[in-house]
């Protein structure tokens, strides 16, 4: 277990072995969830990161084909 102090301005440090085995990086922003009595600190997703992790629904052709019968059908 590691452990760290709160500073006058709230601030802790992470400790160093935790910062790299969870990839925490100077400058990054990160999330806090409560839960329950406890927080989680998460480093913050950037959307790019999962970009292309979700195969897609449908083809672009298919995607297309959709909407111009959505669109035909409207009424």
């Amino acid at each position: 277990m590691e452990t760290s102090r709160v500073s006058t301005k709230g601030q802790i440090v992470i400790p160093s072995r935790l910062r790299k085995k969870y990839g925490f990086k100077t400058g990054e922003k990160v999330t806090f969830i409560e839960e329950d009595k406890f927080i989680i600190i998460k480093p913050r997703t950037k959307w790019v990161d999962i970009c292309g992790s979700v195969k897609p629904l449908f083809t672009p052709e298919e995607a297309r084909k959709k909407l111009r019968d959505m669109r035909e059908n409207w009424r």
